[in-house]
């Protein structure tokens, strides 16, 4: 299945072009930017990156089971209520988050299962469980984030900050702005890739792992040859 060559020719080029019509027809891509003019669209991007920064360390902060699980059902339950403010609903907040689906897969395999003797570890599984529930919900956070907040208002919060703490020759702002940008076209090069496998009958097995992750570290590093060489025509180093 050459997916890698699809662009180059008129019928993979179609494929690729009806795939994309058909992601943008079920909802979006994940950690990308939703058009609409909520409430949660018209805040200040600053005050959007401190939520989730906060958000993240309440939720990754260490401390018992009960505790941590009594943390993260409102954390959930806050971040419901947020979806439906902004419009795009809870299923969306964990779209394109399969990948995920291997960390958990080790996490439970690495502190759940004990090998010698063969048996479970019930410690182990509930701190797995905690663990899994936690990158759940700093995914959420991000495609929420991302969804209500373009990347553009995201570098020039940035920018601010810089100029407020005098750091605008460090570029802070920049390199942070670069990543962010990266994470929504990853899973949109994933959607295209994966649309385009699905369109050829592939399967969902481990083939199918085996030739799109090579393909999109290619189109990612593509993407960022591209950016740099963009940078630099604008005299950015």
């Amino acid at each position: 299945m050459a997916i890698g060559n699809s662009e180059n020719s008129s019928h993979g080029g179609t494929e690729l072009t009806e795939g994309t019509k058909a992601r943008s027809y079920k909802g979006f891509t994940p950690w990308s930017y939703r058009k609409g003019s909520t409430l949660l669209h018209r805040l200040p991007a600053g005050f959007k990156l401190a939520f989730l920064l906060l958000l993240s360390l309440a939720v990754f902060f260490p401390g018992s089971e009960k505790r941590s699980f009594v943390i993260l059902s409102v954390t959930a339950l806050f971040l419901i209520l947020l979806s439906f403010a902004a419009g795009i609903g809870p299923k969306s907040l964990l779209r394109g988050s399969g990948p995920l689906f291997f960390v958990v897969l080790a996490v439970f395999l690495f502190q759940g299962i004990e090998l010698f003797p063969f048996g479970f570890n019930p410690e182990g599984l509930g701190e797995s469980v905690i663990f899994c529930l936690r990158l759940a919900a700093a995914f959420s956070a991000g495609t929420l984030l991302f969804a209500v907040t373009t990347p553009g208002e995201i570098r020039k919060s940035l920018s601010r900050l810089e100029t407020a703490l005098c750091l605008e020759k460090l570029k802070i702002g920049l390199s942070i702005s670069l990543m962010l940008g990266f994470l929504p076209r990853f899973f949109e090069i994933w959607e295209d890739l994966n649309l385009a496998w699905k369109c050829r009958a592939g399967k969902n097995h481990l083939s199918r792992l085996i030739v799109l992750i090579p393909l999109v570290i290619e189109r990612m590093m593509f993407n960022a040859a591209d950016t740099a060489m963009a940078m630099e025509a604008r005299g950015e180093r």
